[in-house]
């Protein structure tokens, strides 16, 4: 038994959970994870409920294959069962619905944990503000793709807590997402002149594409561009910049600096294998308009090399010919 683990059975039998709370979240910063989870298994056995909810975060956030993709729910429902109007966990366990894919179930938690805060339980202070349980709705929301939900939640957001910077940048791109692409300026420029960055750049130069101003756009664009490292490999986003600054230039007679974009964008998704059906329409696309350029005949490719497709066709003699050669190999025997 390690001198912590000690320390902490120690504290535990004298009834000072929290300092033994502390040991145990110095093991795990040092990633001594065994000496963790048998300190926190000492405190559940005292029923500590939150090294119960603590345990359960560590499989949601920490552990590489987060319990068998369990994501610490078992721990969430042993707590609500002991304390079942805890707002904490109930937005944990809508956490773990989500991960699982369970969306409209991790909703209804969210939904709870909001209505809990009527009656919530005098043993246990709410982690996060109520507000911040509505915005976590609204985030689920975005990215389960449920964007007009999200914008009627952001809507009622913003009458009941007014303007912050979150509800800034997700009205404007919740905005852009649905079609409304003036309104959608209005929240994206005041989210800017908050805060900078690569997410609210995109939002606000597709909602210029969408409204034809490829000028502005693509300087939007290119601002993207030169930040993409800060996308984490964030590739539907790194490519929709990408190819979407391609067509400015098309829409503005820049084929030259189109093949540019068009070329960096082919080259990125080919390094990616097997693409999700919207990427691969995207790769398809770019294909075509690049073909398309290039069949003008005043552009030059400097990239072509690394970039040469095989039309269907010639892709359907090639095939012909190989088997071919493979019905004469095993006719000799081979």
């Amino acid at each position: 038994m390690s001198d912590a683990i000690q320390q902490a059975k120690q504290l535990i039998e004298e009834g000072n959970y929290k300092d033994a709370v502390k040991i145990a979240r110095k093991r795990h910063g040092k990633d001594d994870i065994d000496s963790y989870l048998t300190i926190l298994d000492l405190l559940i056995k005292k029923d500590y409920l939150p090294a119960l909810e603590e345990k359960g975060m560590y499989y949601q956030y920490y552990d590489p294959n987060h319990d068998n993709g369990d994501y610490g729910e078992k721990y969430f429902d042993e707590y609500l069962q002991k304390q079942p109007k805890s707002i904490n966990a109930l937005c944990d366990k809508a956490l773990c619905r989500f991960n699982k894919g369970k969306i409209d179930e991790s909703l209804e938690y969210i939904d709870k944990a909001y209505e809990k805060y009527k009656t919530y339980s005098k043993i246990e202070k709410p982690r996060i503000s109520k507000k911040e349980v509505k915005m976590s709705k609204i985030e689920l929301l975005i990215q389960a793709k449920e964007y007009n939900k999200a914008l009627n939640e952001l809507n009622n957001y913003e009458a009941q807590y007014g303007s912050d910077k979150k509800l800034d940048l997700y009205k404007g791109q919740m905005l852009q997402k649905t079609g409304k692409n003036e309104d959608a300026l209005e929240y994206l420029e005041k989210s800017l002149s908050d805060e900078h960055t690569l997410i609210t750049f995109n939002a606000k130069a597709d909602a210029l594409y969408e409204l034809k101003r490829y000028k502005e756009a693509l300087h939007d664009y290119n601002q993207c561009i030169q930040y993409e490292k800060e996308a984490n490999e964030n590739l539907e986003l790194i490519t929709n910049f990408n190819y979407k600054a391609a067509f400015c230039c098309v829409k503005l007679g820049d084929n030259q600096e189109a093949i540019k974009h068009l070329n960096k964008t082919i080259n990125m998704l080919n390094e990616h294998g097997r693409l999700p059906k919207d990427l691969e329409s995207i790769y398809q696309k770019c294909s075509f308009e690049k073909d398309k350029i290039m069949r003008q005949g005043d552009v030059k490719d400097e990239e072509f090399k690394k970039t040469r497709f095989i039309s269907s066709k010639y892709a359907i003699y090639a095939l012909i010919v190989i088997l071919i050669l493979y019905v004469i190999l095993k006719i000799f025997g081979y």
